[in-house]
């Protein structure tokens, strides 16, 4: 007997959810043996079920509304959410660059965050950022930060 209840389940999962969709089912699959269901047969049969309908999003919906309940269509579609807030919120995260210190120069600017309860980055824009920026022409910053991009 399959989980029918949420036959009229208005939830969809989009094509752009898929990833996070399957993401979180085969970590409930992997980590909980019972997540699909109590009866060991069924479990298989859902789980083969599963490994075909993963692969798009319609497929996957189907094999969703058969074998989940609403508690369990209701944590996908949180970690859908969460996922989607994942990628939104990178959009908008600067790049990061990674760089090597000395150890002293390291020391230095730990010490200057722990005092001043930031991140090493924002030491060095904090301190030294708006000197460097007052010291050169806005064409010189644009012009190397062209040029260092091509290295």
């Amino acid at each position: 007997m399959t989980k029918n209840n949420m036959t009229d389940q208005k939830y969809v999962i989009r094509q752009q959810d898929k990833n996070a969709a399957v993401s979180f089912i085969d970590d409930q699959i992997a980590t909980n043996s019972f997540w699909l269901a109590l009866d060991n047969t069924q479990r298989i049969i859902a789980e083969l079920e599963y490994q075909d309908a993963r692969y798009d999003s319609i497929t996957l919906n189907e094999w969703c509304k058969k074998w989940l309940n609403e508690i369990q269509w209701a944590q996908l579609k949180n970690a859908i959410c969460i996922a989607r807030d994942q990628i939104e919120n990178q959009k908008y995260r600067p790049q990061l660059k990674t760089i090597s210190l000395t150890y002293r120069a390291w020391q230095i600017l730990s010490e200057l965050a722990k005092h001043d309860e930031v991140t090493l980055s924002e030491v060095i824009i904090n301190r030294l950022g708006e000197d460097w920026l007052n010291s050169y022409d806005p064409i010189e910053i644009r012009d190397y930060g062209s040029k260092s991009n091509q290295s």
